[in-house]
């Protein structure tokens, strides 16, 4: 019942958004999460730079 509602919500959210903005829906795409989440870590990176730290990106990946 709880994923009905969730999806209900949704599409409800999406219709609203569609019909207040006037422009067609457009799909974020397969890789958004993962853009998402290194954009946030270059973001971090910066912070952490304009504080004073010597930090760079690693190519290694964690589980």
């Amino acid at each position: 019942m709880k994923g009905r509602i969730a999806s209900a919500h949704l599409l409800l959210t999406i219709a609203y958004n569609i019909l207040k903005t006037r422009e067609p829906y457009h799909e974020l795409g397969s890789n958004y999460l993962e853009e998402k989440q290194n954009n946030k870590e270059l973001k971090m990176i910066e912070y952490l730079k304009k504080k004073g730290y010597s930090i760079a990106p690693s190519k290694q990946q964690t589980a």
